[in-house]
């Protein structure tokens, strides 16, 4: 098994999936889970650049492990619906943030910030629009 890093593909609205060992992409998938110990990256010199240029990069993504169950995994007592949602700005946010899933993903305050140390499980999803959807 490899250790990968995994990103939102804006061109093909799918997540990219690049082996961290070489740096290639080896696959694009609709949806996947990312084993516990799985963690966020976002590396500042991509992120300053997307702020200072108005145009995104690949700058910040999931590392981890793929799970590679036939369903999606029970963690922690907790069902698929009742995991945290999870969004990244690089206008806005300086790293990830999440919310419970019953709060208002409207209210910009009720967003905080995902701890640089955090580990975990991680659901990358997208929805039938094409539009990804991030879950802890």
């Amino acid at each position: 098994m490899q250790k990968v890093r995994v990103y939102w593909n804006l061109h093909k609205n799918v997540w990219s999936i690049q082996d961290c060992k070489t740096g290639l992409v080896v696959d694009h998938k609709k949806d996947l889970v990312l084993d516990d110990g799985a963690k966020f990256v976002v590396r500042k010199g991509g992120q300053k650049r997307v702020r200072q240029e108005g145009k995104k990069n690949v700058h910040a993504f999931a590392v981890g492990y793929i799970y590679e169950g036939n369903a999606i995994p029970y963690v922690k007592g907790r069902l698929h619906l009742d995991w945290d949602r999870v969004k990244y700005d690089p206008y806005d946010d300086d790293y990830f943030m999440h919310q419970r899933h019953d709060d208002n993903q409207y209210k910009p305050k009720e967003w905080k910030e995902i701890p640089r140390d955090w580990t975990g499980w991680i659901l990358l999803d997208s929805t039938e629009n094409g539009n990804p959807k991030v879950y802890i």
